[in-house]
């Protein structure tokens, strides 16, 4: 089975939500949705991936790499059980509405120990991980078809791992030759 980014991407621009989330339980749709932004009707991942970046930054806590690792841990939980929640009830294999694997994305994405909190390094790491999250190279590929909030949240993991490299190589560049 072969992954097509750009038909992922049209289908959940432009589809009509046919799925019915009355049986949602509410708790599992504000945590998947981080706080119902995932409902946004054009790129709910990028919708997502901003609100994982600028809590980074107006939260200077979260700019502590051990409370930023714990955050993550805690968002990997609750992200993987209302993800399963959502798709158990709704019968929708990774919907477009849960967001919250991009808020953990983009903090992975954000991970650093020399580049804490500097604008350069967000922004790049926000570009990347978007680049990385839509074309979920190997091992992210691994994990977009497979069933279930953990397989949901890996396949952002893995892609911000990539994302994080990225982000460290052009901060470094961008801070020593411009």
């Amino acid at each position: 089975m072969s992954f097509d980014p750009i038909a992922k991407a049209k289908s959940r621009l432009w589809a009509i939500p046919v799925t019915s989330f009355k049986h949602v339980p509410w708790w599992a749709l504000a945590i998947g949705t981080v706080g119902f932004s995932g409902f946004s009707p054009v790129a709910s991942g990028t919708v997502g991936s901003a609100i994982g970046a600028i809590l980074y930054y107006v939260i200077p806590a979260l700019q502590n790499n051990w409370i930023l690792l714990g955050a993550c841990f805690i968002i990997f939980v609750l992200g993987t059980i209302a993800t399963d929640v959502i798709e158990l009830k709704t019968g929708d294999h990774d919907p477009g509405i849960v967001v919250i694997d991009e808020v953990l994305g983009q903090w992975v994405s954000l991970f650093s120990l020399w580049y804490i909190g500097d604008p350069v390094f967000i922004i790049a790491a926000f570009f990347f991980f978007r680049f990385f999250d839509v074309m979920k190279f190997y091992p992210a590929s691994i994990y977009e078809n497979r069933h279930g909030g953990t397989s949901v949240m890996l396949d952002d993991v893995f892609a911000a791992v990539y994302a994080n490299i990225c982000a460290h190589l052009v901060t470094w560049g961008v801070k020593h030759f411009i």
